[in-house]
């Protein structure tokens, strides 16, 4: 384990590893005994720290959608203009992919396997979060800032992007955080802005 292991909580330390795990093996491939041996602690002992291995995936997956959720309100319900708007999503994804893109992964596929309450919650906050992008950008068309297209394709094609960023990152992880996002941002508003 590294020196800093001592300063995270052994329950942050079963989080991070079991994202790695979940992301790399699935989470039906993941067992609570290949958690436990990552974190150095026999399987067991890891019950000391959580109920079960749903309780790690719906704490990685839940916490990511809420946290999603806020923050998009808080840009969409701002007197920002839309362009600063779509500026400040894709710096959100940006922000919250480069601290754990192992947590990221886990909201593409893995939240299929949350048990049925969490899983409607966690639609409900996706569908909240999609639609308020898609009013974002349907604000940015009507004042002319983004080409005129179908606005739930022009929010996959850019979601697509961002939401897939966690692969970069988790290759990448030393790759500067700015010059990053200086270009997904370059290359996505390019690619809408009815202007050069």
């Amino acid at each position: 384990m590294k020196s800093t292991d001592g300063l995270r909580s052994r329950k942050q330390q079963i989080l991070e590893e079991a994202a790695k795990l979940f992301r790399t093996k699935g989470f039906k491939g993941t067992s609570l005994q290949q958690i436990a041996e990552k974190v150095g602690m026999e399987g067991p002992s890891l019950y000391n720290h959580i109920k079960s291995k749903h309780e790690l995936l719906s704490i990685l997956v839940m916490n990511n959608a809420r946290v999603f959720n806020e923050r998009i309100t808080e840009i969409h319900t701002s007197s920002l203009g839309s362009m600063e708007k779509i500026d400040r999503v894709i710096s959100l994804h940006i922000e919250l992919t480069v601290v754990n893109p192992d947590a990221m992964s886990l909201m593409l596929s893995e939240w299929a396997h949350l048990e049925s309450e969490e899983k409607v919650e966690y639609v409900r906050l996706r569908d909240s979060y999609e639609n308020q992008f898609k009013q974002i950008l349907e604000q940015a068309m009507a004042e002319g800032e983004v080409v005129q297209m179908d606005v739930n394709f022009m929010m996959f094609m850019i979601l697509s992007t961002l939401r897939s960023l966690y692969a970069w990152c988790a290759r990448y992880r030393n790759y500067n955080r700015l010059e990053m996002e200086t270009y997904l941002k370059q290359g996505i508003l390019k690619g809408i802005l009815t202007k050069a």
